[in-house]
């Protein structure tokens, strides 16, 4: 609705994991760089931990486009409420191999051959779970644990990457044997005021922006990075809503004003 105005050719503050819009502060660099190494390098399980809405997914997206689709296999669980069988099932089925039994052994051993399979023909096959937070059961993450055992002498035949809000890190503690395969452990902060200024800009050069200086004014920033405490997330939507009300009032610059009545409407609070 906005974009003409703003000389915009696309929304830039989708909600949507889009990895071509993740601004890559210093912490999202480290981390992608760490999970990248740690499948590169046949690490065998890496973790990334943050509070909800600091580009977890979306940097999980932006590993997937670094990884060469001829030589992984990836399998991505994007809901990890399930047993252990059924996480079991899950994989196989993304690996193309649909089963019925809910025999575990029989499960195993037949994930186990389809490695292989993917081992002989050059293929790595990768595992990430997004939201493994939500995992219920210590035997779940057991299971997880004991996959990391289908390895040749020299390599794991799988690789682990579990994403999920800091409560993840308390349950993995939990599982010893799984903590101790964690050869990566990434937890992603907020970002600061500067971040916050060049992930806007940032959002909005990917949707097409080409004016010189930066649409948000300095105070504007403050006022976004006061409210958002850095999340990115949320810097997301005052700013997506900060757009539209610039339009509205033929705003030329988005100036600390305008976020503050923003902020205020968001926090059902009246303007100063």
């Amino acid at each position: 609705m906005y974009e003409a105005y703003w000389g915009l050719t696309e929304p830039p503050f989708s909600l949507t994991p889009d990895p071509r819009f993740l601004y890559m502060s210093r912490g999202h660099e480290d981390a992608l760089m760490m999970l990248h190494y740690a499948i590169s390098r046949n690490k065998g399980a890496a973790m990334l931990s943050g509070d909800i809405g600091l580009g977890k997914t979306t940097v999980s997206r932006k590993l997937l486009d670094l990884l060469d689709p001829v030589h992984n296999r990836v399998v991505l669980i994007v809901n990890p409420i399930l047993t252990p069988v059924q996480i079991l099932q899950e994989i196989l089925s993304q690996l193309d191999l649909e089963t019925t039994t809910r025999n575990r052994q029989t499960l195993v051993q037949e994930l186990h051959k389809r490695l292989l399979f993917y081992y002989e023909r050059g293929q790595r096959v990768i595992l990430i779970i997004d939201e493994a937070h939500l995992i219920r059961s210590t035997s779940t993450l057991e299971e997880l644990r004991l996959l990391l055992n289908c390895q040749m002498n020299d390599q794991f035949l799988l690789s682990l990457v579990l994403l999920g809000q800091n409560e993840l890190r308390p349950k993995i503690a939990k599982v010893p044997a799984l903590e101790q395969r964690l050869a990566v452990r990434q937890n992603l902060k907020p970002l600061d005021v500067t971040e916050t200024g060049e992930m806007i800009l940032h959002r909005m050069r990917v949707a097409g922006y080409a004016g010189e200086s930066h649409p948000f004014s300095p105070d504007a920033i403050y006022e976004i990075h006061k409210y958002t405490r850095g999340y990115p997330r949320l810097i997301s939507q005052i700013a997506d809503n900060a757009l539209m009300v610039g339009f509205a009032q033929k705003a030329k610059l988005i100036d600390g004003f305008l976020v503050h009545a923003i902020v205020a409407e968001f926090s059902g609070k009246e303007a100063a």
